[in-house]
């Protein structure tokens, strides 16, 4: 079967060229980019699940199985076989009932996946986060790499903000930043998202991450890299860091605290954030998926906590909140033999880049209410209605 690939023309390179003198001089190097595209929306929904927290080669592995398993992916296939059997040609099993639960929510006419075609883009993302397993960054792929929609640009992919860092000299790229290029980029923001994948992966020579070459204060360069990968979590996206042989990263894409997160650690282990496959990440993945499913209450990946000391002793201390259960900052700072940092204690916990394995969402106000968490107070909560439940059925 011949491939598919990401349909433009002309119009959109001239378009592009006019609007940006930086990205014409990409694209002039680069040339055309071929991209392959998956028409069918549910093949590439599964896709898009398969791939999650795997290496690249790895998935193409797996997709591979998939196919000689079930020749066309429909959701009829899909539901045909069994969770075990899907399981078997080596996803998670979260991964397979994700995958499974949305072929019922299709056949079932709950989710009308054809009515997706006369949506808008905010309401194909909408309607696509419903779905266990898809996320906004899924959602926006699902769109540009199976709809083809001509003005996606992805602020939470980590290699289009890299693309924009590279050609246009920043440190950083925060949110007024990207409005600002998805506004000059748009009608054909997919066009400019090709250009900047290629030069994150180094199609033009001569353009470097400012970010990865910036000196510390010390004079010093980074030369080390923390392995990252995305996890979907049925409350929100996670990014999963991995520094060596332990996780110092279990973050919140869009946590309010993730920028100062992104920056300590950069700082504090002189390394750059790279997309890629990690044991660790693998590890970690996998026993989030058993926590999730309630089979997991107690964690045995390693951890690497960066921050100053008494950060380090409150982090340590979440580690010591069973499972289900909650405390009050007061609590925690009275268990620290600080009763007067209360405070400090909360802001410290604020600043934790371990979510879940440093279980900082059990720790509440003193009245028992839901205060702030770098999830979102719905994250918060689906977690420790998570806890209570399954601790409820034991």
């Amino acid at each position: 079967m011949a491939a598919n690939y990401f349909h433009y023309g002309e119009k959109e390179i001239a378009f592009l060229t006019k609007a940006d003198r930086r990205l014409a001089a990409v694209i002039a190097k680069v040339g055309r980019v071929k991209r392959q595209v998956i028409p069918d929306l549910f093949t590439a929904l599964v896709h898009s699940i398969v791939g999650q927290q795997i290496s690249t080669k790895t998935h193409e592995t797996v997709w591979q199985k998939m196919q000689a398993r079930l020749e066309r992916i429909t959701p009829e296939t899909v539901c045909s076989i069994s969770l075990d059997e899907l399981q078997a040609v080596g996803i998670s099993g979260r991964k397979a009932a994700y995958i499974q639960e949305a072929a019922h929510k299709i056949l079932s006419g709950e989710f009308d996946i054809h009515s997706l075609t006369d949506m808008t883009d905010a309401e194909v993302c909408a309607a696509l986060t419903k779905l266990n397993g898809i996320g906004v960054w899924s959602a926006e792929m699902l769109m540009l790499f199976s709809m083809q929609r001509p003005d996606v640009l992805s602020f939470g992919d980590a290699a289009i903000q890299r693309g924009l860092r590279m050609i246009y000299h920043h440190k950083k790229i925060d949110r007024l930043q990207f409005e600002k290029y998805r506004r000059r980029f748009s009608p054909h923001g997919s066009v400019a998202s090709l250009y900047l994948w290629a030069v994150a992966g180094g199609a033009v020579e001569g353009l470097t991450d400012i970010a990865q070459q910036e000196p510390d204060k010390r004079g010093a360069k980074p030369s080390d890299v923390i392995h990252i990968q995305r996890y979907h979590a049925p409350c929100g996206d996670l990014l999963l860091g991995a520094y060596g042989d332990k996780l110092c990263l279990c973050n919140w894409v869009n946590g309010m605290h993730s920028e100062n997160v992104n920056r300590r650690l950069h700082r504090d282990l002189q390394a750059n954030y790279r997309e890629s496959a990690s044991e660790v990440i693998q590890y970690a993945a996998a026993q989030l998926d058993e926590y999730f499913a309630g089979k997991r209450t107690m964690f045995d990946v390693p951890l690497l906590f960066t921050g100053t000391d008494f950060q380090k002793r409150v982090w340590q201390q979440l580690l010591e909140i069973p499972y289900g259960a909650t405390v009050s900052y007061a609590g925690q700072a009275m268990h620290l033999g600080l009763p007067r940092a209360v405070r400090a204690v909360a802001n410290a916990n604020g600043a934790n880049a371990i979510s879940i394995f440093a279980p900082c969402h059990r720790v509440v106000g003193s009245d028992n209410s839901l205060t702030g968490y770098g999830g979102g107070l719905a994250a918060k909560k689906y977690l420790l209605e998570l806890e209570q439940h399954y601790c409820q059925q034991k």
